[in-house]
């Protein structure tokens, strides 16, 4: 894939440093270790990285933090703290390619085809342990692998009520955003914290939590990621684009996104499609090719999340120029994903 990051005059090499950290993992006898190994090099598109070196970097030339900090260190640390976050990623989408029985991930055979679905589990469980033995090297204080355990707790109370949801035909916009804040957006949320709070070099949660960019960053990174999760609906919807599963998989399995749950308004749609045992995608298609108000309605809400995102960054002071320039690419990103949606036809 092209690199997304070749503009990213600071971001690029930490992220080379970043995936070069990942790389080392090896996980798994040697009877899995092919696999596991090409997996953990098929990098995906970083972002949750790149949002944990970039406001890491961010705290470092903050200096009401520390007047003094050895950058070489804290940069190590802060590179160390993203290829954590993305093991902690990877390990969930291990564990998802099992539940979704996805025959493909990141272009090459899942865990789960390649192995028995028990093995993959326990694969994903090993992803897991090493993601909290990275963190224990780099941790200032226990209150920061606490922190971390909160939001894995966090993480997993979403897949769970996502899970006691399924085929909820009455599902609301707010059950949507409660789930997502708690899954895809909690992720965002923790791996910009993390970066910040390394970065800082302050050691105790009850000391940074009282800091005002801490809630701040906490937020864009919400909103960041809630603002994603709306854009892999809509792609999910898009025939055209790739990604790696059947297109309406989601709603087979009666997990309902965002453009689904403003369809569901629509009485004939709740009676003809979603009542209706017998699933059909290619009348999925043509409902939504039909009603182009509900990917307007949709994208309008990612729209707003990128917009609430751009406000949070707007808020924090500019200590360094590129560093902000840098966040405020990837929120140009994101939205351009929607742009791109909002030109082409379903």
């Amino acid at each position: 894939m092209t690199d997304l990051w070749e503009d990213f005059y600071l971001t690029k090499s930490d992220l080379d440093a970043t995936k070069k950290i990942i790389a080392d993992q090896h996980f798994g006898p040697e009877f899995y270790r092919k696999k596991t190994d090409g997996l953990i090099k098929q990098n995906g598109k970083m972002i949750r990285a790149a949002l944990t070196i970039l406001f890491g970097r961010y705290a470092v030339e903050n200096k009401t933090f520390v007047n003094s900090v050895d950058i070489e260190s804290s940069t190590k640390k802060i590179r160390q703290a993203a290829a954590a976050i993305e093991l902690l990623h990877l390990a969930t989408l291990v564990h998802d390619d099992v539940i979704d029985a996805s025959p493909e991930r990141r272009g090459l055979p899942t865990l789960q085809t390649s192995f028995q679905n028990k093995d993959a589990i326990y694969l994903g469980d090993i992803l897991f342990t090493k993601y909290f033995q990275m963190l224990v090297k780099i941790a200032p204080d226990i209150s920061f692998i606490d922190f971390h355990s909160r939001f894995m707790e966090k993480i997993l109370d979403g897949e769970l009520k996502q899970d006691s949801l399924r085929f909820d035909s009455d599902l609301t916009f707010e059950n949507y955003i409660d789930v997502i804040s708690k899954k895809t957006a909690a992720l965002f949320a923790l791996a910009s914290i993390s970066g910040f709070w390394i970065g800082t070099a302050i050691k105790e949660y009850k000391q940074i939590s009282k800091n005002k960019l801490f809630s701040t960053i906490n937020d864009f990174g919400k909103n960041i990621g809630i603002a994603f999760q709306i854009i892999d609906d809509l792609q999910d919807l898009d025939p055209k684009v790739y990604t790696g599963k059947p297109k309406f998989e989601d709603f087979k399995e009666g997990v309902y996104t965002l453009p689904i749950i403003i369809a569901s308004s629509d009485k004939d749609f709740k009676k003809q499609i979603m009542d209706n045992d017998k699933f059909d995608r290619k009348k999925l298609e043509e409902y939504f090719r039909s009603k182009p108000e509900i990917l307007k309605k949709t994208l309008d809400i990612g729209y707003d999340f990128i917009q609430r995102a751009q406000i949070d960054l707007d808020k924090l002071p500019v200590i360094n120029n590129q560093i902000k320039s840098e966040v405020q690419k990837i929120i140009d990103i994101i939205k351009d994903q929607l742009n791109l949606i909002n030109t082409t036809s379903i």
